[in-house]
């Protein structure tokens, strides 16, 4: 009697199992995730095979942190809500994770690094309209250059600061921080200023009141400035573009 209690107890712990499996099966269903396309700044982008790049970040809807895939992979998600954001340089972007809501890229301090990154993109079970993430560059290029054919030996190094309007990119609705900061870059020159040239990777400008200044600061060997010079007006920057800018150096 004792051993056909003990069966049916074990079968009955079975059952409470399965039938729970199947509750939550019901309440938590999976989807496979197959339909997304990645594109760069609008032409076709794909992750080449063997690389361990994660260019796809999910979070929930209310913006916390869910998950960091490849593209390379199909992929499940449970019934819900998400938004997506992709980049081809994921771990420049997004080094750590936090709410999307808090998340924002900076004004690389160096400007040397762009920004590229999609649109946070609304995704909902079960997954079966496509989706196009476009990583777009927000950043453009600023070239500075300069035209003297005859040098100044009194300078070695040249300061370069770049005042713009824009410190920050917020992904969760594409909107830039506006605020005023300076980047600053040196860089020495053996032949007083000739075939100096310089890129500086900034936020693209949008309107004429965002656009950036630049001064230039020639600093001896002692590091003491020689002379300064503030380039004539400000100048625009677009995405994904280049800005030459051309001037004398060594005529004030």
């Amino acid at each position: 009697m004792k051993k056909i209690i003990s069966i049916l107890l074990a079968l009955g712990a079975v059952l409470f199992v399965v039938a729970s499996c199947s509750n939550d099966d019901l309440k938590y269903d999976s989807y496979t995730v197959k339909s997304l396309d990645y594109q760069l700044n609008g032409a076709p982008w794909n992750l080449n095979v063997g690389i361990s790049t994660r260019p796809l970040f999910i979070y929930k809807d209310d913006g916390n942190y869910f998950a960091n895939y490849s593209s390379l992979y199909p992929f499940s998600l449970e019934s819900g809500k998400y938004k997506l954001v992709a980049s081809d340089v994921p771990e420049q972007m997004i080094p750590m994770p936090v709410n999307l809501n808090e998340l924002i890229v900076p004004q690389p301090a160096l400007a040397n690094q762009h920004v590229n990154l999609s649109d946070a993109v609304p995704y909902a079970s079960p997954f079966e309209e496509p989706v196009t993430l476009n990583i777009i560059t927000r950043t453009g290029t600023l070239r500075l250059k300069s035209s003297d054919i005859t040098a100044d030996k009194s300078y070695t190094t040249i300061k370069t600061t770049v005042s713009v309007k824009r410190s920050g990119y917020k992904v969760s609705d594409g909107t830039y921080v506006k605020e005023d900061m300076f980047v600053t870059r040196s860089k020495a020159t053996a032949n007083g200023g000739i075939n100096y040239t310089d890129d500086f990777v900034l936020f693209q400008t949008g309107e004429e009141a965002n656009n950036v200044r630049v001064k230039i600061e020639c600093l001896d060997q002692n590091m003491q400035v020689v002379k300064t010079k503030e380039l004539e007006g400000t100048f625009p920057i677009e995405g994904s573009k280049v800005t030459d800018v051309s001037f004398l150096l060594n005529e004030l």
